[in-house]
């Protein structure tokens, strides 16, 4: 069980229950108890998250006026998989959700459609 930084620390079992919530670090905990998501190259803040919903948001408001790139395109697609916690599509496939899966598909087909009209 490890201590993570959200927007208080909490320390989530391997399920991800929540089994405690501080509003600081508590004293003494080793730094093997604690969950560093930089570790995993994914995404680290709440903050970079917000600023990758923006971009995203920003990017299907402006293919509705014209038509983008590929390679912005492309880019918005890597930004959907760092939203969603992941690196790529195929470590997002990994992950065995399908529901979660299937909505990310759904929005790549949305964000190529415009591409390929």
């Amino acid at each position: 069980m490890k201590w993570k930084q959200e927007f208080l620390w909490v320390k989530r079992n391997e399920q991800g229950v929540a089994l405690r919530v501080e509003e600081k670090l508590p004293p003494g905990v080793p730094a093997d108890q604690i969950y560093d998501e930089e570790q995993d190259g994914l995404i680290s803040s709440s903050t970079e998250k917000f600023a990758i919903f923006a971009s995203l948001n920003r990017y299907f408001e402006l293919i509705q006026i014209i038509r983008p790139t590929l390679q912005q395109a492309e880019e918005a697609i890597n930004m959907l998989c760092h939203l969603y916690g992941a690196t790529d599509e195929d470590d997002l496939l990994i992950r065995g959700d399908p529901e979660l899966f299937e909505t990310y598909k759904q929005l790549k087909n949305e964000i190529l459609m415009k591409v390929y009209e």
